[in-house]
């Protein structure tokens, strides 16, 4: 194996493991130490940096396909906000532009897929990934006793988190497992895909008791009965499946207990999803709704300190203090207020969003050329890939709403990998040497040939 196909595999574990470990791999530093360190996502932003000269070939490329123009600017509005909050806050100005930093991932992805055979490669990973992330999130009724036999890692804000089992993105990867098993015509030990994708859809919003996960499967329903009405059909039908054998479960006096520890219940469904707009209900799911007006105060307080002046509402706030002024107990500080693109405004203003949602209309751009040209040429592989991962970017998209979703490297960092994915198989479409090209050029001469 030689140097750029072992980068790619390094790379392809360190995705895998924040996909499924989250916060924990996260903490994984060089060297292993106590509350410092270099994370690996980092680390690996210095690496590519650092050998960036041994890359430019791959330069003109990666410009053939990417929004350049649109990420220059923002990654500029970041470093120049990053520059003049290090003297001031030093680490943490660091630790706050990490979404700007992580966003590199999109060179980085785009560099890794060159390699040979990575497309090959990526699919089978693909999916091993999301069986094996589906399986483990099966795991999170059993947490708190599994946390406890998990090695511990310290955070820099003084906290400890468990390597193992902490579920923080809970729904991302079960839900694009679920689709994917829908896209893919699979079955699991004999169990057809409609029944595995409904029964995980169902596990999420009874267990994981999120309201972003009600808005996430909705969102994906909606864009399949969109694009595709066949996945849409047979995900309507795996929750009905579902939905019947948990209401069989509930009739038979089996108690179910999610993740705010309220029994489910229907009136449980509908008070937690009325929550979304404050609603108040009873229990925990009053506690849940108390929680949107403390996020619309934190955002309150940000439009007051950005609007101050002209140049804090086009460049914001900057990078290093706190946005809100909550802690957890053992007074960590919350540091984000819980929307990504809040906290896009906050520290970069309103020209840093401007141009964040600029190239990722870029993004989706490739992406819907890419996956047209797949689905007219009869690339069924690529097609299925790019469906599984335009699922998941869909379920980061509504995360980071209700969620510092982009502020989190193990988001942040699996999230612009796939897009420098997406970017290089746009470009393999594109080039006239392209793989994929010359793949379905090849394969059209073949027929052609066989008709004669």
């Amino acid at each position: 194996m030689n140097l750029i196909k072992l980068r790619a595999e390094i790379m392809l574990l360190v995705v895998a493991a924040y996909l499924i470990l989250n916060q924990g791999a996260m903490m994984v530093r060089i060297p292993p130490a106590a509350g410092s360190g270099l994370p690996v996502g980092e680390a690996l932003v210095i690496l590519f940096g650092l050998t960036l000269a041994l890359e430019t070939r791959r330069l003109p490329s990666f410009a053939a396909v990417a929004p350049v123009a649109a990420l220059l600017v923002w990654w500029g509005l970041a470093v120049t906000q990053l520059i003049i909050g290090l003297p001031k806050y030093g680490f943490w100005a660091i630790r706050d532009a990490s979404h700007a930093i992580e966003s590199s991932f999109l060179w980085i992805g785009f560099v890794v897929a060159a390699a040979p055979g990575f497309l090959g490669r990526f699919s089978s990973w693909l999916r091993v990934v999301l069986n094996v992330g589906a399986f483990y999130a099966l795991l999170y009724p059993f947490r708190e006793t599994l946390t406890g036999l998990s090695p511990k890692l310290d955070a820099a804000a003084g906290y400890t988190v468990p390597l193992f089992f902490n579920f923080i993105s809970a729904g991302l990867v079960p839900l694009t497992a679920a689709v994917r098993w829908l896209v893919d015509r699979s079955s699991l030990f004999g169990i057809p895909a409609v029944f595995l994708a409904g029964a995980m859809i169902v596990y999420c919003a009874v267990i994981f008791q999120m309201r972003t996960t009600y808005l996430q499967i909705m969102a994906v329903f909606i864009v399949m009965i969109a694009i595709q009405p066949r996945i849409a059909f047979k995900m309507s039908l795996g929750m009905l499946f579902g939905l019947a054998g948990l209401s069989l479960v509930l009739a038979s006096g089996i108690e179910i207990t999610g993740r705010l520890g309220e029994k489910f219940s229907l009136d449980f469904f509908f008070q937690h999803f009325a929550a979304i707009w404050g609603v108040q209900g009873d229990g925990m799911v009053r506690d849940a709704a108390l929680g949107v007006s403390q996020r619309l105060r934190w955002w309150a307080d940000i439009w007051r300190q950005l609007s101050a002046d002209v140049q804090t509402l086009l460049f914001g706030l900057g990078y290093g203090m706190p946005l809100t002024d909550f802690y957890f107990t053992g007074d960590i500080r919350v540091r984000e207020p819980h929307n990504s693109i809040i906290s896009i405004v906050a520290r970069v203003g309103f020209a840093g969003l401007f141009f964040f949602i600029l190239f990722h209309l870029a993004l989706l751009r490739v992406w819907v050329k890419a996956y047209r040209w797949c689905v007219k040429n009869g690339e069924t592989l690529w097609r299925n890939n790019l469906l599984i991962i335009g699922v998941y970017f869909l379920l980061m998209w509504i995360y980071s709403i209700g969620e510092d979703a982009f502020e989190k490297p193990y988001n942040a960092i699996t999230y612009y990998f796939l897009w420098g994915v997406v970017l290089r198989v746009y470009y393999e479409i594109l080039a006239p040497q392209g793989r994929l090209r010359r793949k379905h050029e090849a394969a059209r001469a073949a027929a052609g040939r066989a008709a004669l």
